[in-house]
């Protein structure tokens, strides 16, 4: 198990993750019922990246 501690670890994790997996990011967004622009973001390890769902 990969012990993550920041926000650019979880990204390489789940991008490495989805490679392994075969999928693009689009595959990958439609799979999981979000945008493609969340993914990139995801695996850019954008800091404020809401995972939630929830808007202020």
């Amino acid at each position: 198990m990969v012990s993550i501690r920041s926000t650019q670890q979880r990204g390489q994790v789940l991008r490495t993750a989805r490679k392994q997996l075969g999928l693009t990011q689009s595959q990958l967004a439609l799979a999981a019922g979000c945008g493609l622009r969340f993914i990139v973001d995801l695996e850019a390890g954008k800091p404020t990246l809401r995972l939630d769902g929830n808007r202020p």
